[in-house]
């Protein structure tokens, strides 16, 4: 256990977080047990073709839906970093994700600002990055790629706003760590897709050989529209 773990224990005792029960954990059996049996539970892996899209392939949990969009918000908004614990252990034990995990060389959590993350006093995709890392034994690298302005927030934006504020936001930093390996984007949701593709875009330009990602959640009617 790292010492933001062992200060995350120390200040949130161990309750579940979606029903508050003590004593089994940040996510008791019961709620473990009726999340991973309903239908916004995928676990799937999609593959990309497009000839737009720097991403190869994109594993997630979830869809985007309650309850478990209102537990990402609090995790990335109000200062519910013990949250990283519930939801990691979704990612624990799962073997389809754990054969997705060990393709890749190195993970990246998608960046934040250095002014977003004093904000929020953490960048939400990074801790629990950090922890499937270490349960995948797989090198996290965090200084690889940085973000180079804090832009306007995508979720006021559609998917074409997005996709134009997003661009050269990123940047490659080491590019020497990044060459000739398969990376594995993290970040907590992914809607139209628009920031992970421009990160990947970059990746790519400066030499990786493979890029895919992994999200807590999807947003499938968001998905659906852009079908239609």
């Amino acid at each position: 256990m790292n010492l933001l773990d062992t200060v995350l224990d120390f200040i949130f005792p161990s309750t579940c977080g979606f029903c508050d029960k003590m004593g089994e954990g940040y996510l008791c059996q019961d709620c473990k047990r009726k999340i991973t049996n309903s239908n916004f539970y995928f676990n799937q892996l999609d593959f990309y073709q497009n000839k737009d899209t720097f991403i190869d392939e994109h594993f997630y949990l979830f869809s985007y839906t309650e309850p478990i969009r209102g537990k990402i918000l609090q995790y990335k908004f109000e200062d519910k970093a013990y949250l990283a614990n519930t939801i990691y252990e979704f990612f624990m034990n799962n073997e389809k994700l754990y054969g997705f995990l060990k393709k890749y060389d190195i993970m990246i959590p998608i960046p934040i600002s250095s002014s977003r993350k004093r904000e929020r006093g953490y960048n939400q995709s990074e801790l629990l990055a950090r922890k499937i890392s270490k349960m995948a034994n797989i090198h996290i690298e965090t200084q690889a790629l940085k973000k180079a302005k804090n832009n306007q927030p995508q979720s006021s934006l559609n998917k074409e706003q997005r996709r134009e504020n997003v661009k050269n936001v990123y940047k490659v930093q080491n590019e020497l760590k990044i060459q000739n390996k398969k990376i594995l984007l993290f970040d907590d949701i992914y809607t139209t897709g628009s920031t992970a593709n421009e990160c990947a875009r970059m990746l790519r330009a400066f030499g990786s050989q493979a890029v895919g990602i992994l999200t807590i959640a999807r947003d499938l009617q968001k998905y659906q529209k852009r079908k239609e």
